[in-house]
């Protein structure tokens, strides 16, 4: 992979800075991974106790991913700062303009993060489906048991029984 443009020393320390975030951020989506794979066996389970600590877990990870992020981005800000390159500076651009062994190491991570988002992605639709089926199957048995009729004998004066028929009386607050 021929390089037409030669690391600066700053820069060899930016692209290292980069790589260490950007093993840090497919670390932290490899953790966010397993949280949302255990929060759907919880929602399986219906182990809510599990799913608020999990959910409180995942809001944790969020807030570290967005530290993370925006270091990211500040790095490559700087990176892009040098003139070397013009527009936005992607990790794809910065991949043809860093030594072959650096170029392999982002774009190893940058791979990694891409099938790790995927996957996060499917595991969160999968979630979704979970909790709104969930929903739909609430409010299906609350309409359903709103419509039970609960059959009530009582005697007249005459001694005879009348039959009425009374809907279930249901609070359908939430």
């Amino acid at each position: 992979m021929p390089k037409e443009v030669h690391e600066k020393s700053s820069n060899s320390a930016l692209v290292l800075a980069l790589i260490e975030v950007l093993e840090r951020e497919a670390s932290l989506f490899e953790t966010f991974l397993e949280l949302l794979e255990k929060q759907q066996q919880a929602l399986v389970r219906n182990d809510l106790d599990a799913i608020n600590e999990l959910t409180e877990k995942q809001r944790e990870k969020t807030l570290e991913s967005t530290a993370l992020s925006r270091r990211r981005e500040d790095l490559v800000k700087e990176l892009s700062s040098d003139g070397n390159t013009a527009g936005d500076l992607t990790i794809s651009k910065l991949i043809q303009t860093v030594s072959s062994g650096r170029a392999m190491q982002l774009a190893r991570h940058r791979d990694n993060i891409l099938e790790l988002h995927e996957k996060i992605m499917t595991v969160r639709s999968q979630n979704n489906m979970l909790i709104n089926r969930s929903r739909e199957n609430i409010v299906k048995t609350m309409e359903l048991l709103g419509r039970i009729k609960t059959p009530e004998g009582s005697y007249r004066k005459e001694g005879q029984m009348t039959r009425t028929e009374t809907n279930l009386a249901l609070d359908r607050r939430a």
